[in-house]
């Protein structure tokens, strides 16, 4: 009976700690994945910036050259090509930028998951804890009530033994056959 109340003990207490070990690594992984995603939205700022310089180094160059020809840089080709360069990489920024937010999205949408997965994980192991306490209660009241010599927990003959004729004065059987 010791031995029987120990192992249920054990179990609910190792079903316990499962059910926390899931919490905590889905905060963890949670976590990571905020972090991945404020990295990917870093990266892609640091990335747009560099589009900007490029494109300002390239606008500067093309005014020099365009300029060391004589032409006027605000009238006719040479306004749109710097329209253009602007356009181009206005356009590539904001697709870098685009770009990083879906990836910063995506791994927060990750974290999402693995707190969902966490929370199932974690009732999984509460609802196991719950079933190995009741199987292991029944379990040590059956031996209890083995050793102690009675056969039933003091419930009425006609509740652990159908065929008892202490039933409404006969069997269950004919009881309910007869309308009851």
């Amino acid at each position: 009976m010791v031995a029987a109340a120990a192992g249920t003990g054990i179990s609910v207490v190792s079903a316990m700690n499962q059910a926390s070990a899931a919490r905590q690594t889905a905060r963890n992984n949670a976590t990571m994945a905020e972090y991945a995603a404020a990295d990917a939205q870093r990266r892609g700022e640091e990335e747009a910036a560099a589009i900007q310089r490029r494109g300002a180094a390239l606008k500067s160059t093309q005014r020099a050259a365009l300029a060391a020809k004589g032409l006027d840089l605000t009238y006719g080709t040479a306004g749109d090509i710097q329209d253009q360069t602007d356009f181009f990489t206005q356009s590539d920024v904001a697709t870098t930028r685009t770009n990083a937010g879906r990836e910063a999205w995506n791994y927060r949408a990750q974290g999402q998951q693995a707190l969902a997965k966490g929370r199932a994980d974690a009732q999984n192991a509460s609802l196991q804890a719950t079933g190995s306490l009741l199987a292991g209660a029944g379990q040590v009241a059956d031996k209890w009530y083995s050793y102690s010599g009675k056969s039933n927990p003091g419930l009425p003959d006609w509740y652990t033994n159908p065929a008892s004729t202490r039933y409404r004065g006969g069997n269950i059987g004919s009881w309910y056959s007869s309308g009851g």
